[in-house]
């Protein structure tokens, strides 16, 4: 027994040294760790939705007598973006999210129509979309229910965006009874481009979902229409190819595409191997003739690499594709495929910026050699892109444009409308839409434009002197002496000057005549003694006899259209010019009141002597 007592005691004291030896000597204690659970295979994730819903026949009967299929297209699911296969994975029950409602059993749907069940349904949606309703903002919902998410999309097989144009048309003429879907789909018809284009490039009718007020407005625009297909378009084909011409030596079959309408237009044709050039001739509108153009070398040179930057959106020059034809919405704020993804915290650029129209409306040549600045982006600096023409064949004497598309150029020339802060091409020029005047202006009054800002030159009579006689003549636009005529497009001297500095004759006779450099005076004044000397010493006598203030004779004022023929002026200090034409108009007048003086004599005479007689015979 003692034997057992002892054994026990020792072993109780064994034990208690190890627990005390446990507490001093153990490691501190660390927090509980959470194991995650494991990952639902993704092919299990709807499992119990797919099992049940697969291959069921059944349909829910709404209050309203509409029925809904309760068995879902499990392939059409999984090839939609909307499935546990996409990427990111979409399950079930990330749009079907009442946690009530959608746990087996199922609760009674409180929907009472299919219309009602597809609005709750859409409401999911906008937990990860941008809510949007293209075409039909206007809609009067108290005449008629909006689509709804689900309507023009569908549910369980949306299609992806690139898919979108032929899906769509089947959706919309569930609606749209009285259309068919090959209206719809002519509506909906991405614009055309060639390949898949650079990347990030959505396409301008991606836009119209959610800018559609502007979308199709623009479309009516000179950037949007700058290429056009004639086999779709054909009034787009401004040329006449039913003349005998020997400078055209194309018929209108080998024409792809139309490149231009306004002043000239230019055909591309596309050969089998897919390279796109510029056939030999171009049309003159303002002529209405045929002109050559390159035509021994016309075959040697892509259009892609000489000009398609500017008449394309989304060019990728390592390729040769592009994402659309015309000058795009993304040709203006950018790549646009990660906005339209997240609208919210992606924008675009939206701020009003010359360079934007200069990185097209200006000449010279890209780092990579291409004479458009490939790597530009808006925002960027355009400088760091592309380097600006300054040749003899590209600028005059003062570094103002020769030649077409450098009215970037001339604006960064650094007059005081160039300087100004509320200032920009904008001002003048619509982008959102055709607007009503040439090239997009504003106003169809071009003076109307300018005076919009410079009310006191309104008077135009005090404006300009010596021209008093005719303006009786003629109208007058303030460009004929702000933006004169100085570049060439098709025909000589067809493109307005956009410097605003006013070339004046002094500058001309500085750089060695009108051939070196052309002026606002001589554009008109072309008679024998009308040159640049006696145009600058008419100007300096003016200036004495009114120095320049607001509103008087030489002060500020700028902007568009085309020049007029001469009129006779005074050199400063000589007696004015006598034409020894008189216009058979003046000759008309003086014989009018020629015969208005002798009739009044006449009547007079006849009332004296009648009057006399009468006299004599009371007498």
């Amino acid at each position: 027994m003692r034997t057992l007592l002892r054994t026990g005691l020792l072993a109780g004291t064994l034990a208690a040294l190890a627990l005390l030896a446990g507490a001093f000597l153990a490691p501190d204690p660390v927090a509980a760790q959470t194991i995650p659970p494991l990952p639902t295979p993704v092919g299990m994730a709807d499992a119990e939705c797919r099992g049940c819903h697969g291959d069921k026949t059944d349909v829910l009967t709404l209050p309203s007598g509409e029925t809904l299929p309760l068995g879902v297209d499990l392939p059409a699911l999984d090839l939609s973006p909307h499935s546990v296969h996409s990427d990111p994975s979409v399950s079930c029950t990330s749009c079907h999210i009442n946690d009530t409602r959608y746990r087996y059993p199922h609760l009674e749907n409180p929907a009472q129509s299919v219309y009602e069940f597809h609005a709750a349904v859409s409401q999911n949606c906008e937990s990860c979309h941008y809510p949007h309703l293209p075409f039909h903002e206007e809609v009067d919902a108290a005449q008629y229910d909006p689509p709804t998410c689900a309507d023009c999309h569908g549910s369980h097989n949306i299609a992806r965006v690139e898919e979108m144009a032929n899906v769509m048309p089947d959706n919309c003429v569930r609606c749209h009874t009285d259309r068919s879907r090959d209206w719809v789909k002519d509506f909906l018809e991405p614009r055309p481009g060639f390949g898949d284009g650079a990347a990030a490039y959505a396409g301008s009718m991606r836009c119209a979902g959610c800018h559609e007020d502007k979308y199709f407005t623009w479309t009516e625009t000179l950037h949007a229409k700058i290429i056009q297909n004639p086999a779709t378009h054909p009034e787009a084909v401004v040329g006449d190819f039913l003349t005998e011409d020997p400078d055209l030596t194309f018929p209108l079959d080998d024409v792809t595409y139309t490149i231009g309408s306004r002043l000239r237009q230019m055909y591309l044709t596309q050969t089998v191997s897919d390279t796109f050039h510029i056939l030999p001739a171009q049309w003159n509108v303002a002529t209405e003739e045929w002109v050559p153009y390159h035509p021994e070398d016309w075959q040697e040179s892509d259009w892609r690499d000489e000009c398609a930057g500017c008449h394309v959106t989304g060019l990728d020059t390592a390729t040769g594709t592009f994402r659309e034809f015309g000058v795009g919405c993304e040709s203006c704020h950018g790549p646009g495929a990660a906005h339209a993804s997240d609208p919210e915290n992606v924008k675009p650029f939206a701020a009003v910026d010359a360079q934007v129209c200069g990185a097209c409306h200006s000449r010279g040549t890209a780092p990579d050699g291409h004479p458009f600045p490939t790597t530009y982006k808006p925002g960027d600096a355009l400088v760091d892109h592309f380097t600006f023409a300054t040749d003899e064949s590209s600028v005059w004497a003062d570094g103002s444009a020769k030649l077409n598309h450098q009215q970037y150029t001339d604006w960064q020339m650094g007059s005081t409308m160039q300087q100004a802060p509320d200032m920009s091409c904008i001002t003048c020029h619509n982008v959102h839409e055709a607007g009503p005047g040439p090239s997009q202006l504003k106003d169809v009054e071009e003076n109307a434009l300018c005076i919009s800002c410079h009310a006191p030159q309104a008077a135009i009579v005090t404006h300009t002197p010596f021209h008093e006689a005719a303006l009786g003549k003629r109208d007058f636009n303030c460009s004929d002496c702000h933006m004169p005529t100085m570049a060439t497009s098709a025909v000589p001297y067809d493109i307005h000057n956009h410097s605003l500095l006013q070339p004046d004759p002094q500058g001309t006779i500085d750089h060695g005549g009108l051939e070196a450099m052309p002026n606002a005076c001589n554009n008109c004044h072309m008679r024998p003694g009308e040159d640049p000397a006696w145009a600058a010493q008419t100007i300096a006598y003016a200036k004495e006899l009114a120095p320049p203030v607001a509103g008087g004779f030489f002060g500020p004022g700028p902007t568009p259209t085309s020049p007029p023929p001469p009129t006779p002026m005074a050199a400063a200090g000589q007696a004015p010019i006598v034409s020894d034409e008189m216009e058979i108009r003046e000759w008309i007048r003086w014989a009018l009141f020629a015969m208005a003086g002798f009739i009044g004599f006449m009547v007079f005479a006849w009332a004296f002597y009648k009057l006399r007689a009468r006299g004599e015979s009371h007498a």
